[in-house]
């Protein structure tokens, strides 16, 4: 990590136009970062992609991430009520996508019938394994595994799994659990060509320095028929649009661009992808809601199940109406 650096380009790396003062001031209001950072944008307006107004050692984004939320420990059990919800996931996930079938009670299948229709339910579950299908034994690799919960959740659905961290606090505890992880950057593992049937990132592409190289390196590492899963925060979503600086998928200093769907499409595009899918999902409400504690300057984390509940009706809302306007959006890529 102390090798990487990050500077802003003059002009888009997913478009080529130029780029222009969008944010001022931007503050770190989640992890306390000290500074005030500035954001350009690009002027082309179907892509719009936005980068953090810095240069960066490696070293001092390293010290960005001391705090960070992925230090926390998976889930690894759960009982009652979230026990059979979890197994109506599992019920969801074997009927949709053909992961193996749970052992299920009748209320719990009909309980995942719901899943189907409800494009929130629907959603849950399907992020749980990234929206794949199932692939027998199929070689995944998670880039940016966290606390390695879905590196787990992977393995125990017969993914062969694999992850790559640069935090080393996180590599340390998936390593505890017995996975199979390296330190550092995708860029420089030893994949081979064409060997990887999946690889995804949940809110990753963001702190990365060059977006359409790592799109780009993917790319080289799939298997024909292999798929790329990206999730990120959208740049072009209503809450940035309304929230401006105090948006929370802004995250300066650590997200280094900001994507929307016009800068994710050619990057993928441009790493010749067969199939290129972009779609907004029903959950950003949490990103909704800690926006909202930003702007108001109250701490910002989780609050009741009543609030929690009200912030994903707003975004399933908004989903249901603009889909590309949800705070939250997901780059599928097959090869």
């Amino acid at each position: 990590m102390t090798d990487l650096v990050y500077s802003r380009p003059n002009q888009c790396g997913a478009c080529g136009a130029p780029l222009h003062p969008w944010l001022s001031g931007v503050r770190d209001r989640v992890y306390g970062v000290g500074g005030d950072w500035d954001l350009f944008r690009c002027g082309n307006a179907a892509c719009a992609a936005a980068y953090l107004d810095a240069r960066l050692t490696g070293q001092q984004l390293a010290s960005f991430y001391a705090t960070y939320s992925t230090h926390s420990d998976p889930v690894l059990a759960v009982s009652g009520a979230k026990r059979g919800f979890r197994r109506a996931i599992e019920w969801f996930l074997h009927r949709s996508l053909g992961y193996r079938r749970p052992d299920a009670s009748t209320a719990t299948s009909i309980l995942a019938r719901f899943f189907r229709v409800i494009p929130l339910l629907r959603h849950m579950a399907s992020l749980r394994v990234f929206w794949l299908p199932y692939v027998a034994k199929g070689k995944l690799v998670e880039i940016g595994f966290g606390n390695a919960q879905t590196l787990l959740q992977m393995h125990d659905l017969g993914w062969d799994v694999e992850g790559i961290e640069f935090d080393t606090v996180c590599v340390d505890k998936a390593r505890a659990f017995g996975l199979r992880v390296g330190e550092g950057d995708f860029l420089a593992q030893n994949y081979g060509d064409c060997s990887l049937d999946a690889v995804v990132g949940s809110h990753v592409i963001e702190h990365v320095p060059d977006p359409g190289e790592l799109i780009a390196a993917i790319h080289d590492k799939l298997a024909p028929g292999g798929r790329m899963v990206l999730i990120t925060p959208n740049g072009k979503s209503l809450g940035c649009r309304l929230m401006g600086a105090y948006w929370r998928g802004l995250e300066a200093p650590r997200h280094l661009t900001i994507q929307t769907p016009g800068s994710l499409i050619r990057h993928a595009e441009r790493a010749g992808f067969r199939t290129v899918k972009l779609f907004g999902t029903p959950l950003g409400g949490g990103i909704l809601q800690q926006s909202v504690q930003i702007r108001q300057g109250k701490p910002v984390g989780p609050t009741g199940r009543i609030a929690q509940l009200f912030w994903a009706i707003i975004a399933s809302a908004i989903h249901l109406v603009r889909p590309k306007a949800s705070d939250e959006i997901v780059l599928f890529c097959e090869k």
